[in-house]
C-alpha cells in the first residue's frame, strides 16, 4: 500500500484508477486549504489538474490508458461544471440545456464518452451522456424528476445509474441508445425476492456485462451491496387491457389494431391486434423494460400510454378509449375529415362514392348519425 500524498493540504482521496493502475485521479487539498483534482503517477507525483477559473475541482473517472480525466471544476462565476482533462488541457463540457451546474462521474475506455449528471431548465438534475461529436445528451428518467449515471461500459455504449421513477422511488438503471433507460427492477425481476429493490447502479464492467451497486434487501431489512450478472436468462413479459372504440356499433372484431412499442423514442415492435368481442387483447412475449405504447385503429385518434413498465414474468395491464372521427387519418378531427364525410354522406358499400373510413359508427351507412360523431369529436387531436 502506497501513501500518494496531497497538494500540500491535509488530506487526499483517490476515486479512478487507469486499467493497468499505473495512473490515479481523485482530489487533494492544496496549501490553501483548497482541494483540487489531482492525477498521479510513480514518476511524476501527484499532478494538480487546477479548475476552471473557480477555487476548487475533483477528478471522478480515468481512461483506460491514464491519459483522460473526468470530474467537475468551479468557474469564475461560482458553477461547478463537468469537465473533461486530456494533455494539460480542461475543458468546460457544459450543461443540458438551461441549466448551471453539473459533474462528470465516469469515462470510456478511450476517453471519447463521458457520463455524469447536470441540471436542466426545470431545475432538476438528469443524468447525461457527453460525447464530442453529440455533446451533452439528457438521457432522462423513470418517470420521475432526477437522475443521474455513474459507471459507462469500456466502448461507451451501456450506461449505468440511478433514477426515479413515477412514484418517486429511486432505482438502478440501464441505458442504452436501442432501448434507451431501463429499471433494472423490472428487467431483472426474478432475481428478487419480494420488497427488495436495486436502488442505484454505481459501476459496469468494461464488456457491459457486470453492474454493481446498492439496493434494498427484503430479507435481511437492510441496505446492501450488488453484483448483477446481465447475461442471467429472464423470461419475457406480456401486454393485456382492453380498447374501447368509441361512438362505434359495429363488429370490434374486425377492426385492426396497430400498437407501437417504443423505448427511448424509437419504435422497437409494431403488432397488429384484433380484439375480442369485450375489446380485450393480449401482446405477449415483451421484451421486459420500460416503453410507451401508442395505440392507433382506422379512423380513431391515436393514444400514447408513457412510462409502461414490463415486468420480466409478469403481465402489464394498459387499457385506452380511442377518439372516432379522423377520416384522413392525420391524427386530429378538422375540416378535412368533414369535407370527407361529406363527399361520401348517403354512400353505402358498392356505391361510387363509399369511403368505409367515413363510416364512423360503422352501420354500413354514411348518415347523419356519422355527421353527428364527427360534431362531437371536432377539434381533438390524438397524441404524438
Amino acid at each position: 500500500m502506497q501513501d500518494l500524498g496531497t497538494l500540500g493540504g491535509g488530506g487526499s482521496v483517490a476515486r479512478g484508477v487507469s486499467a493497468d493502475g499505473s495512473v490515479v485521479v481523485g482530489y487533494a487539498f492544496n496549501t490553501s486549504r483548497v482541494y483540487h483534482a489531482f492525477r498521479w503517477t510513480a514518476p511524476g507525483g501527484m499532478q494538480d489538474l487546477g479548475t476552471l477559473g473557480g477555487n476548487a475541482s475533483s477528478a471522478s473517472g480515468v481512461s483506460a490508458d491514464g491519459s483522460v480525466v473526468v470530474g467537475y471544476a468551479y468557474n469564475t462565476i461560482g458553477f461547478y461544471r463537468a469537465f473533461r482533462w486530456e494533455s494539460g488541457v480542461m475543458q468546460d463540457l457544459g450543461t443540458l440545456p438551461g441549466g448551471g451546474n453539473s459533474s462528470a462521474y465516469g469515462v470510456s475506455a478511450d476517453g471519447s464518452v463521458v457520463v455524469g449528471g447536470s441540471y436542466e431548465a426545470s431545475g432538476y438534475y438528469h443524468a447525461f451522456r457527453w460525447t464530442a461529436s453529440g455533446g451533452m445528451q439528457d438521457l432522462g428518467t423513470l418517470g420521475g424528476t432526477t437522475s443521474a449515471s455513474y459507471g459507462v461500459s469500456a466502448d461507451g455504449s451501456v450506461v449505468v445509474g440511478g433514477a426515479q421513477n413515477a412514484s418517486r422511488g429511486y432505482h438502478a438503471f440501464r441505458w442504452t441508445a436501442s432501448r434507451g433507460m431501463e429499471n433494472l427492477n423490472s428487467t431483472f425481476a426474478p432475481l428478487l425476492t419480494d420488497g427488495s429493490y436495486l436502488a442505484e447502479a454505481r459501476a459496469i464492467s468494461p464488456d457491459g456485462r457486470y453492474i454493481v451497486g446498492w439496493g434494498y434487501n427484503a430479507a435481511t431489512g437492510r441496505e446492501e451491496a450488488f453484483l448483477l450478472d446481465t447475461f442471467t436468462v429472464v423470461p419475457n413479459g406480456s401486454v393485456m387491457g382492453n380498447v374501447v372504440l368509441r361512438d362505434f356499433t359495429g363488429d370490434i372484431t374486425l377492426v385492426p389494431v396497430t400498437v407501437q412499442l417504443r423505448r427511448g423514442g424509437i419504435t422497437v415492435r409494431t403488432e397488429t391486434l384484433f380484439l375480442d368481442a369485450r375489446g380485450n387483447y393480449t401482446i405477449p412475449d415483451v421484451e421486459p423494460g420500460t416503453y410507451s405504447l401508442a395505440f392507433k385503429a382506422s379512423h380513431w385518434l391515436q393514444v400514447v400510454r408513457r412510462e409502461v413498465e414490463v415486468v420480466a414474468g409478469g403481465v402489464t395491464y394498459i387499457n385506452v378509449s380511442l377518439t372516432n372521427g379522423d377520416i384522413d387519418g392525420d391524427n386530429e378531427v378538422t375540416l378535412f375529415d368533414f369535407g370527407a364525410l361529406v363527399s361520401a354522406f348517403g354512400s353505402m358499400p358498392g356505391d361510387s362514392n363509399w369511403n368505409p373510413e367515413a363510416d364512423l359508427d360503422g352501420d354500413k351507412e354514411v348518415t347523419l348519425f356519422d355527421f353527428g360523431v364527427l360534431v362531437r369529436n371536432f377539434g381533438a387531436i390524438g397524441n404524438d
